[in-house]
């Protein structure tokens, strides 16, 4: 089997998919831990 050759347009549109999947964050559920509004923020 050969395998076709991709033209520049078509890698270009790879590496962009690739790089937008890698900087998009996956969407973070909220955190299930209490909140402690009274404390002060600690490093």
């Amino acid at each position: 089997m050969k395998e076709q050759q991709k033209t520049p347009a078509e890698l270009a549109l790879e590496a962009l998919e690739q790089a937008w999947a890698y900087f998009t964050p996956e969407p973070r559920k909220p955190s299930e831990s209490p909140v402690y509004e009274d404390l002060p923020l600690a490093a």
